[in-house]
C-alpha cells in the first residue's frame, strides 16, 4: 500500500508586522490526516490589518473543502470548467467574510496523485528523481512587488494547476514569498524558469527527517523562521510547509518455534550484547 507522506509546518510574523503590532497575515491551514490523504493550504494576505488575516483564514478553510471535491476529478487538466468550479465553491465556503487581496496555494497528497493549485506568489519545490524544480513560478505583475490575488472575478487562466503521480515525488517544501528569496534564485543563462536552492532544500529535508516526531520539532521549525540570516533577505511573514516520503522499510522480522529467532528477508542479526549475555548463562 502506497504511504502518504505527512506535511507540517510552522510561521513566523515578519519583522514589519511585529515593529508595527500588526498580525501575521499569512493564513496556514494543515488539516487533519485522513488515510491516505494529506495535504495544506496557504493563504498570503495584502497588508497587515486584523480583517486581511481573517479573510485570509476564512479562504485557506474554504480553500481545503473545495480542493477536496476537485481532486476527484480525473478530467481536471483538460476541463478549465472544474477550476471555475473550484474558485466559486470556494468563494462559497468563505461564508460572511470579507474577501480582501491574498494569494492562495493549495496542495492535496494521496495514493493517486500529488495536485497543487496556485494564485499568485506563494510556491513550492518539488524533488523528484532526486532533482529539486519550481513548478509552478510566482506569479508576478508589472513590478517585483506586484502579483495576482484571489478575487470573485479572478480569470481562469491565473489560477495554475500542477499534478504528478503520487509515488514520483519523494518531497515538498511550500512556502509563502517571505521565502521565496531563500528557496529561489534567478533562471540560469538561457533559461526562464527560477534556480531552486537545491542546497537548502536538501539542508531542511535532512533536518526535517533527523528531527521529525521529536517533542520539540514544531517550535525548533518555528525558531528556524526566525533566524536571522533569513530576516536579512526579507522582513515579511513567512511560512514553510514540508512534507517528504519515507524510505522503505527493512521486512520485519518473524518468529519461529519457542527459542528460535528468525530474521526476515534481507535482515540480518548480529549477536547483541543481551544475546552474549544469555550465551554466558547457558554456559554457566
Amino acid at each position: 500500500m502506497i504511504r502518504v507522506p505527512r506535511f507540517c509546518g510552522a510561521q513566523h510574523r515578519g519583522e514589519r508586522h511585529a515593529a508595527l503590532d500588526q498580525p501575521c497575515c499569512d493564513a496556514l491551514l494543515l488539516p487533519r490526516q485522513g488515510v491516505g490523504l494529506s495535504g495544506f493550504v496557504l493563504c498570503d494576505g495584502a497588508g497587515g490589518s486584523t480583517a486581511v488575516a481573517r479573510s485570509a483564514a476564512a479562504s485557506a478553510r474554504a480553500g481545503w473543502q473545495a480542493l477536496q471535491h476537485l481532486r476527484r476529478e480525473p478530467r481536471l487538466g483538460a476541463d478549465p470548467r472544474l477550476l471555475e468550479q473550484f474558485r466559486n465553491r470556494l468563494l462559497r465556503r468563505r461564508g460572511h467574510v470579507p474577501l480582501l487581496d491574498h494569494t492562495l496555494l493549495a496542495c492535496s497528497w494521496d495514493r493517486r496523485r500529488l495536485l497543487v493549485l496556485q494564485v499568485g506568489d506563494s510556491t513550492l519545490l518539488v524533488r523528484q528523481g532526486g532533482q529539486w524544480h519550481c513548478p509552478l513560478p510566482p506569479a508576478k505583475g508589472d513590478y517585483a512587488n506586484q502579483t495576482t490575488f484571489l478575487r470573485r472575478h479572478t480569470p481562469i487562466g491565473s489560477i495554475q494547476v500542477w499534478q504528478a503521480p503520487a509515488t514520483s515525488v519523494d518531497a515538498v517544501l511550500a512556502f509563502s514569498d517571505g521565502l521565496e528569496s531563500a528557496f529561489l534564485g534567478p533562471a540560469l543563462p538561457g533559461h526562464e524558469q527560477l534556480e531552486a536552492n537545491a542546497p537548502l532544500a536538501d539542508l531542511v529535508i535532512q533536518e526535517h527527517r533527523r528531527r521529525h516526531g521529536g517533542r520539540g520539532y514544531p517550535a525548533w521549525l518555528a525558531r528556524s523562521l526566525a533566524d536571522p540570516g533569513l530576516a536579512q533577505l526579507t522582513d515579511d511573514d513567512r511560512t514553510l510547509v514540508i512534507a517528504r516520503r519515507r524510505a522503505p522499510q527493512p521486512a520485519p522480522a518473524t518468529r519461529g518455534p519457542p527459542g528460535c529467532w528468525r530474521p526476515g528477508p534481507g535482515v540480518s542479526r548480529q549477536p547483541g550484547r543481551h544475546t552474549r549475555r544469555r550465551e554466558v548463562a547457558a554456559q554457566r
